[in-house]
């Protein structure tokens, strides 16, 4: 098409832009709207062009002098609309330096001082271990009380708490650096999750991407062994036994949640590290393809080609079927064998809960069964049961809000512009 259409404006106004140099390219993006896409370098070098005021036919001119191929710009201001980098006639230019809210704070957070504390905790933390074999972690510990209510409400409540400081390590992380984030709920198999979402981090290099990343895990292991100070600190006459107990239930807490990390498939922190280690961009979903292909090609070698092609139908509308050039192809080179790692994971998953999950279900739920039916149990019992029903029942519902909620929120996304809903 012709640079010269007169439809086409002559100089563009963009919105501020970061630029990290990638192995496949350059990542471009908006750290205040999360907004990225990784562009050749010629490509990213026609976006500076822009920036600088130079006109759009110049650069097209330019761009086909520096590659040998003329420049889609129709196509080319789709993209940059469409990933929100073009500035409206009536919006202000950003500041260089924008602050960001609780910059400071994180700053404090990981100051050398800071550090220090930490260090102090966690090394008190792990000789009181050392020495008192009763306050090393349990799954023991996790029945303070004799009331199979008191024990899921409490701890529950407990490591809410202890997550909003996971979470917002990472958040305080990322805001030393000068990069927003946002905190939300998300599901990951049968799991509910807290998650922040850190997209900002793409505007750093990769070597300072490492800390937000691990800060969750680091305050985790700060508060594992800061409680159990504190449980040493409190078994002592006076103070009620309970007490100390809790400390060290809602220790055993944080040590699942390290435990957690290491379900690299659940794109949990270390999957994160791992994957910006290995130089990879969205190892998650290029690895969802190359099993997503995998089936359709086994589905269709036993001769069930039409249920393959149902699945295909059925993606396709989720839309969960892309191009395999959406990758870069260091994704593609690492999925090859992280598939392995991905389905042997989600079989563990399955595995375990089919083992000991459905199992324990089970028990507590006979256990609520027994005391509504049998004759003779005391009503403290049966109001025990009742909370323990109700409790449950919200974490069910609100698994299933999560996922009505994501599941609503891909349909908006595929849906056509202008569509009604």
């Amino acid at each position: 098409m012709s640079t010269s259409a007169p439809d086409l404006p002559v100089i563009l106004r963009l919105h501020r832009l970061t630029m990290v140099p990638e192995d496949d390219g350059v990542m471009v993006g908006r750290p205040d709207t999360a907004s990225y896409a990784l562009f050749p370098e010629e490509g990213a070098e026609a976006l500076r062009l822009l920036a600088s005021g130079m006109p759009v036919a110049d650069m097209a001119a330019w761009f086909e002098q520096a590659t040998g191929a003329p420049l889609d710009v129709e196509d080319f201001l789709e993209v940059l609309t469409e990933l929100g980098f073009l500035r409206g006639e009536d919006e202000p230019e950003e500041p260089a330096d924008k602050p960001v809210r609780w910059q400071r704070l994180g700053k404090w957070a990981y100051s050398a001082p800071a550090w220090a504390v930490y260090g102090a905790v966690v090394v008190g933390g792990l000789a009181a271990m050392a020495v008192h074999p009763d306050l090393r972690p349990s799954y023991r510990n996790v029945f303070f009380t004799s009331y199979v209510s008191v024990v899921p409400i409490v701890m529950l409540a407990a490591a809410m708490t202890c997550i909003f400081v996971h979470e917002s390590a990472h958040a305080l992380a990322g805001r030393r650096l000068g990069l927003p984030s946002t905190l939300g709920v998300g599901r990951r198999l049968y799991f509910l999750v807290f998650e922040t979402r850190l997209d900002s981090l793409f505007s750093v290099p990769r070597r300072k991407r490492y800390l937000p990343f691990l800060a969750g895990m680091l305050s985790d292991i700060v508060l594992c062994t800061g409680l159990t100070l504190a449980s040493l600190g409190l078994d002592r006459p006076g103070v009620p036994a309970w007490c100390h107990k809790l400390c060290l239930a809602v220790a055993f807490t944080c040590v699942l949640r390290l435990i957690w990390q290491f379900l690299f498939y659940l794109q949990t922190d270390l999957y994160y590290v791992f994957t910006n280690a290995l130089r990879c961009t969205d190892l998650q979903n290029a690895t969802r393809y190359r099993v997503q292909n995998g089936l359709h090609a086994v589905l269709r070698r036993v001769g069930l080609s039409a249920l393959s092609r149902l699945l295909v139908r059925r993606s396709r509308r989720r839309g969960l079927i892309q191009e395999e050039e959406e990758w870069s192809e260091r994704d593609r080179a690492v999925a090859r064998w992280y598939m392995w790692v991905f389905l042997s994971g989600y079989a563990f998953s399955l595995a375990s809960f089919a083992w000991a999950g459905i199992p324990t279900l089970w028990r507590f739920w006979s256990t609520v069964y027994d005391r509504f039916t049998r004759s003779g149990v005391a009503t403290s019992a049966r109001v025990d049961a009742a909370v323990f029903a109700a409790f449950s029942a919200f974490e069910f519902g609100l698994l299933a809000y999560v996922s009505v909620r994501d599941r609503r929120a891909r349909a908006r996304s595929l849906r056509p512009q202008g569509a009604q809903s």
